[in-house]
């Protein structure tokens, strides 16, 4: 279970005393199996709060816990990701340019479960099914990919080590509506599948309720 306890997050600005608030004693539960979709414009901490959970920055008060450990404790042994994987909006910035998709797809899965390649496509085979990738892609650099095959691939990479949060933050946005909701419909699917809980960040209302339908939950973040 994901816990954000009064969180607040300034950033240093010369001309501002005290600086840039971003987050200001924000709280929210994620509990396990559990949808959660965080909505709001733009600047009002979205991605901020995303990195915080990630344990990729630290807030300048409050706490975030995953099963009651401090999340940047977990994050300095690099166990966290284990169990909390993010789908960030920039596609391209996921992947190393100078591997294939195969060698990109399997390296957390190297890194986690020390599989071979063959272990790894094993693993990979019903989620690269579920989410239409052909074989063919696999061989390819990330820059051959459509932007919907990219984020495809971000999404099944972060499932495979069957994480127990992801973290979605604007996961579809910019993509084709078609595109996002093909995207949005493969989530569903796997999260039905491997009972994952999601934080689905976004800026879009109709793509929080179509990710919260059935019993998730809705929250809106204000810009401070």
């Amino acid at each position: 279970m994901l816990e954000i306890i009064r969180v607040t997050k300034r950033y240093p600005d010369n001309g501002r005393t005290g600086g840039v608030h971003v987050l200001e004693n924000f709280s929210l539960t994620v509990r396990d199996g559990e949808t959660v979709a965080l909505t709001g414009e733009s600047g009002c901490g979205k991605s901020t709060l995303a990195r915080l959970i990630c344990g990729f920055e630290k807030p300048t008060a409050g706490s975030i816990h995953w099963d009651g450990k401090n999340v940047l404790a977990l994050a300095r042994n690099r166990t966290l990701y284990r169990h909390i994987q993010p789908v960030f909006q920039d596609n391209l910035n996921c992947f190393d340019p100078r591997q294939r998709i195969k060698k990109s797809l399997c390296e957390p899965l190297r890194q986690y479960y020390r599989f071979s390649e063959k272990e790894c496509m094993v693993r990979l085979a019903p989620l690269l099914e579920t989410a239409d990738i052909p074989a063919y892609l696999l061989e390819k650099y990330p820059h051959e990919l459509s932007g919907g095959q990219q984020k495809r691939i971000c999404i099944i990479r972060a499932l495979s080590i069957e994480p127990k949060l992801t973290v979605l933050d604007e996961a579809a946005a910019g993509l084709d509506p078609t595109v996002m909701l093909h995207i949005l419909k493969l989530l569903k699917r796997l999260q039905k599948e491997r009972q994952c809980a999601y934080l689905f960040i976004t800026h879009d209302l109709q793509a929080a309720a179509f990710m919260t339908e059935g019993g998730g939950k809705i929250i809106g973040l204000k810009a401070t």
